[in-house]
């Protein structure tokens, strides 16, 4: 028993949960222009909340329905004179037809069928709610620590993020990455999973609209530097024509 309250004390749990603050990763963006700042958010965005509300409303619903309500059509014996259930027991005017009545599907079927709808709903709200903290609201580059003066470290708030808090990273260890809509660029990460996407349309880069031409070129040169950064974008633009 010792030894399971030492190990338990043991465990390593994380230190932040949610969005970190700028000011516990030393860094700050006071009086910093933005490098990226997307304007208004996609529809989807700026609703998540409601469709994620929405969804969970509707997906208690149909496991709720499944589960108690899901029959089907079972006919009764001809020598039957009573029906167990007699609610929804049918006597139909012709002696003909079947005498029957609706009784609950077995409970593996109504099981695995509110399972099904359980995790489809629980899957569409972690698919908006994770693809909305993956929108880059607002990016700043800014420099490293004292004792990393030549370290550029990319800050990022998607919009789950305050002013005052953002996901910090050095930006070596991201470069940028196309994307399969002409109006986006994405921000892959080298040592993490997944990527985060940069809406070009009606976005402001280094303080200005751009059009998505110029909006990719710049962000090239600043993340590469003028001349690497400037063959990269020629090199993405080649590809681009080519697809």
């Amino acid at each position: 028993m010792s030894s399971l309250v030492a190990r338990i004390k043991g465990l390593k749990l994380p230190r932040h949960v949610g969005p970190r603050s700028l000011k516990s990763q030393g860094v700050t963006v006071n009086n910093v222009r933005p490098v990226y700042d997307c304007g208004k958010l996609a529809w989807w965005a700026r609703w998540t909340y409601f469709l994620v509300v929405a969804d969970l409303v509707v997906t208690a619903s149909a496991c709720e329905l499944t589960f108690n309500h899901w029959t089907m059509w079972e006919a009764l014996p001809e020598n039957s004179t009573s029906s167990p259930v007699a609610p929804t027991s049918e006597k139909p005017a012709d002696p003909s037809q079947v005498v029957g009545h609706y009784v609950k599907r077995p409970l593996w079927q109504r099981s695995l069928f509110t399972l099904a709808n359980f995790a489809g709903g629980i899957g569409l709200a972690a698919v908006l709610l994770g693809g909305r903290s993956r929108i880059v609201r607002r990016m700043f580059i800014v420099p490293g620590a004292s004792s990393q003066p030549s370290e550029r470290l990319l800050v990022i708030q998607s919009p789950l993020h305050t002013r005052a808090q953002g996901a910090v990273m050095p930006l070596r260890r991201t470069r940028l990455l196309h994307s399969p809509e002409k109006s986006e660029m994405m921000i892959g990460l080298k040592d993490r999973r997944g990527h985060y996407s940069l809406e070009l349309q009606g976005a402001e880069v280094d303080g200005q609209k751009m059009s998505i031409w110029d909006a990719r070129k710049s962000l090239f040169t600043t993340w590469y530097g003028e001349k690497k950064g400037m063959q990269m974008f020629l090199n993405s633009s080649k590809v681009k024509e080519a697809t």
